[in-house]
């Protein structure tokens, strides 16, 4: 504690914030999400001049893989470092709360919740960052930092020293798990993803082992008072008995699924006191024999009030999902420049490769949707919906169909390999049903974009959106009929928790699955994808235009260009776009007009957290901040740092 309060002494820049600084408020940059900086001192002709400024490593790294004593407990860093009020703060994928002075480096505080890292968790050992709030005065917890955790608890922390807020809660924190039912497993209801803070309501969604049962927790979103900590209200992403949306569950199987959360970054309009839901799918994941209909709100962008809970529009991407096609990119609030006039906006990148540019207001499409006929399910109970919404602009951004001329040669054996294992599959493009022989997904799960989301410039009009290019086999097998009931009342406990991703539990009430490791697997040989490479892309969108910019590839490695990629974008006003997200080893800063690489940095461990820029004065240096950490399920070397970039003072 002495430590603490010493540096808080030695180091008043980071326990005021300096006049004119501009700063990275929420993990997306803004409110309403982005990822931009104003910022220009750092452009296209100074950027390869860079240099460190300033290093920490915190200590939070853990190895892993996918044995059964160590599944899902290995760490991957996601988090996104704010800069307000004078400080850094990040997370750990630990769940650590860190606070350093962005100007040196230096350590101010730190909070740990103590999560149980040998618990179980569906993602890893992970954290994608913290939310601010901002009350009135200079008191105690007048600045306010929400961390949601890995097992399921709230925490308001005081800004200036990270001491718990003692009115916000039970001694500052909240039981999220309070509220939610069904709820067999606390362990299968998480948080990976920040908060989000509109007035004084901060509004939260879960992440939930999607795989386990019929019955899933629900993804209710709910808002929670954030002086008090009180429940202020709740939506419930799977409509109830006489609310809006519950007739597109046919069969009461509204009483019969779970999920349809929100993991993913939540954005705001804060002026319009609105914020926007991107929903996941309903449980379970590949069959829908048991949850007929459309099942709104899964897989709908949902516009609330953020005061009430109410619910003023949605837009449903996929109806009946069936492929994982769940909303993993947070919404982009942005202002389109029309001949009639500017229009507020939101685009929604997908899974799907595509990109839905809707009016904020009112959820209508900026750009003509067609609902377009896909292909039937031949799965016995299954009932596909007979069509699919396509935005008519946009094109997609990767490809969504995949023939035998586009398969991957790198030696004639596995060309040959990869067209005997094509022909033996069902493939009719994109939305291709799940089948018990087999079925190419293509954009596979985590195709398209996904919960890196998407970049904006708005003096271009460029959404830099990071894709991934690759496919999936999915097959579906039967379960005996002793194993669907509706006891979905059976906790995973002692070794099936290490074997979660290895067994499967009886009693899950799962008529179909797909076994994670058999019946969804990488469309490849021998660990080598069988469809062409770039697996992974960078891709400018035109939003007045509806095209495309530019497509480049992320990453390199053994002669092959573009590597599948989990990482945001950094936009900047300097006319770059900072990315990584691969298991290359390397940042690269493109040009936000052609996608260019104008300059490449070497990293010490995989960069998945978003890089983010700030300026503590207006005769500063600009910073670039990124904090390389890792992936251990993405095979990416791991790490825990945090770095910092200048200019040297004659390139400024």
């Amino acid at each position: 504690m002495k430590t603490r309060w010493l540096l808080v002494l030695l180091f008043p820049l980071a326990v005021s914030a300096q006049e004119g600084a501009v700063g990275w408020p929420t993990t997306e940059g803004a409110p309403g999400g982005g990822r931009y900086s104003p910022l220009a001192q750092i452009h296209r002709g100074n950027v390869s001049r860079l240099e460190v400024a300033w290093r920490y490593r915190h200590g939070d790294v853990r190895s892993g893989g996918i044995l059964p004593d160590r599944v899902n407990r290995g760490s991957a860093f996601e988090g996104t470092p704010l800069l307000v009020d004078g400080r850094l703060l990040l997370t750990t994928p630990f769940n650590r709360v860190i606070a350093l002075d962005p100007a040196s480096g230096a350590e101010l505080w730190s909070f740990d919740p103590e999560v149980d890292l040998d618990g179980f968790f569906a993602n890893m050992i992970i954290n994608r960052g913290v939310a601010h709030w901002r009350g009135e005065g200079d008191g105690v917890c007048s600045r306010r930092v929400l961390l949601a955790t890995l097992d399921a608890r709230l925490f308001a922390l005081d800004a200036a020293t990270g001491l718990r807020c003692a009115d916000f809660g039970a001694n500052g924190e909240v039981d999220l798990k309070v509220g939610i039912e069904p709820l067999v497993d606390p362990q299968e209801y998480n948080m990976t993803s920040p908060p989000v803070v509109v007035g004084d309501v901060v509004v939260v969604g879960s992440s939930i082992a999607d795989l386990v049962r019929r019955r899933a927790p629900p993804g209710d979103v709910r808002g929670f008072d954030v002086r008090s900590g009180a429940l202020r209200w709740t939506f419930h992403t799977i409509p109830r008995d006489g609310e809006p949306g519950v007739e597109t569950w046919e069969d009461g199987s509204h009483t019969r699924s779970g999920g349809a959360n929100v993991w993913t970054s939540m954005t705001a309009d804060l002026a319009r006191g609105l914020v926007f839901l991107p929903v996941s799918t309903a449980t379970p994941d590949f069959y829908g024999g048991d949850r007929p209909g459309a099942n709104l709100y899964s897989d709908s962008l949902v516009a609330l009030r953020a005061a009430t809970g109410e619910r003023v529009w949605h837009f449903q991407a996929v109806h009946h999902d069936l492929w994982d096609y769940d909303l993993a990119s947070p919404a982009v609030l942005l202002t389109l420049r029309r001949e009639r006039g500017p229009i507020d906006a939101v685009a929604l990148p997908t899974k799907m490769g595509h990109v839905f540019v809707l009016d904020r207001e009112t959820g209508e499409p900026l750009f003509p949707v067609e609902e377009r006929p896909v292909p039937a399910s031949d799965v016995p109970g299954e009932r596909a919906w007979p069509t699919q919404p396509f935005p008519t602009k946009p094109p997609p951004l990767v490809s969504q169909r995949l023939d035998p001329d586009d398969l991957y040669a790198p030696t004639p054996e596995h060309e040959r390999r990869c067209r005997e294992k094509l022909a033996g599959l069902r493939n009719e493009g994109i939305f291709t049903p799940p089948s018990l022989g087999g079925s190419i997904i293509h954009p596979f799960t985590a195709g398209g974009a996904n919960w890196s989301g998407a970049g904006f410039d708005p003096a271009s009009q460029t959404l830099v959106v990071p894709v991934n290019n690759r496919a999936h086999v999915l097959k579906l097998s039967k379960q005996p009929d002793e194993n669907f009931h509706d006891e979905d009342a059976r906790p995973m406990s002692g070794r099936l928790r290490g074997l979660y991703w290895l067994l499967r539990p009886r009693g899950t009430g799962l008529r179909y699955h797909a076994h994670p490791m058999g019946g969804r697997t990488s469309f490849g040989i021998d660990g080598v994808p069988c469809n062409e490479p770039p697996w992974g892309l960078l891709v400018g969108v035109d939003l007045q235009q509806g095209t495309i910019r530019w497509s480049v590839p992320t990453g390199a490695r053994d002669g092959v260009e573009g590597l599948t990629n989990f990482g945001p974008p950094l936009v900047t006003a300097g006319g770059l776009v900072f990315h990584a997200g691969t298991t290359e080893l390397v940042m690269r800063a493109h040009d936000v007009a052609t996608g260019e690489v104008l300059a490449r940095f070497d990293l010490p461990a995989g960069l998945h957290a978003g890089p983010i820029s700030y300026q503590l004065r207006p005769d500063g240096p600009q910073y670039l901040v990124i904090a390389p950490g890792g992936h251990v399920g993405l095979d990416s070397k791991l790490g825990d740092h945090v770095i910092a970039y200048t200019l040297p003072t004659a390139a400024r």
